[in-house]
């Protein structure tokens, strides 16, 4: 009984830490921040949700997305919350991220959402073992 609650209490620890330690395996992570003209307007954001949804779902370059929108947490100084949208996707490479700016299906949701939004800023990371 004590081995087995010892294999168990092992089990339980050596997972937890593996999925903590979990991090990206694309070295290229590519975050936009949207700044909508209109961000309490529904149907703006129902308009670029869509375009959005479309680019993630035919975009053949990026491996990883994420859509998301400010969390409630604390407010701190370092923390910025005033964006209306952040979209992640990581690349597998410098180059899939540059082919990804003249992709057809990422000009056409620039085109169909560019009106929406008076700002964009756009932070890429390359892991540090990638550069």
């Amino acid at each position: 009984m004590k081995n087995t609650v010892f294999f168990i209490l092992t089990f339980i620890s050596i997972t937890t830490a593996m999925a903590q330690t979990t991090s990206l395996q694309e070295p290229l992570v590519h975050t936009v921040l949207f700044y909508l003209h209109e961000p309490d307007n529904p149907a703006h954001r129902e308009e670029f949700e869509a375009a959005i949804h479309a680019l993630i779902a035919n975009n053949p370059q990026g491996v990883q997305s994420f859509l998301g929108t400010p969390a409630t947490t604390e407010a701190r100084g370092v923390v910025q919350s005033d964006y209306t949208y952040l979209y992640l996707m990581t690349f597998r490479s410098v180059a899939d991220e540059a082919a990804y700016q003249t992709d057809s299906n990422h000009l056409a949701f620039i085109e169909r959402a560019q009106h929406l939004w008076k700002k964009v800023v756009v932070f890429d990371a390359l892991q540090q073992d990638e550069r």
